[in-house]
């Protein structure tokens, strides 16, 4: 949904969250960047390495304000919670159009990693 091919051929995306429950990903790791990936129709289209790592938590949750509840959603990254501005550049980052399609797609709590990286 990010066309995240070009994005990162272009140098427009430079980072992609990762559940990452192994902690697979390191500073210095080589990524292969692909298509279709466990399926028959894999392609590498691009090689890089990871730069840098940080954690992201992103909270869902409700707050009373002015006699009502309202929904609310918060991303944190190595436990800083970010502010308009600073989810608009991570969403920039990681190849997303917008804020809504960012929060379309992480839709419920979510905690990883974001990985860095340079093709």
């Amino acid at each position: 949904p990010t066309n995240f091919v070009d994005k990162i051929l272009k140098g427009e995306k430079v980072t992609t969250i990762r559940e990452d429950k192994h902690n697979r990903w390191k500073v210095g790791r080589k990524i292969h960047f692909a298509t279709g990936v466990r399926t028959g129709n894999q392609k590498q289209f691009a090689q890089g390495e990871c730069t840098e790592i940080e954690t992201i938590e992103i909270e869902y949750g409700k707050e009373w304000v002015i006699n009502e509840w309202i929904d609310t959603v918060r991303v944190f990254i190595n436990d800083y919670c970010l502010n308009y501005e600073e989810i608009k550049e991570l969403v920039k980052n990681d190849g997303f159009e917008s804020v809504k399609d960012f929060f379309d797609w992480f839709n419920k709590g979510f905690k990883g990693k974001i990985i860095h990286f340079k093709v």
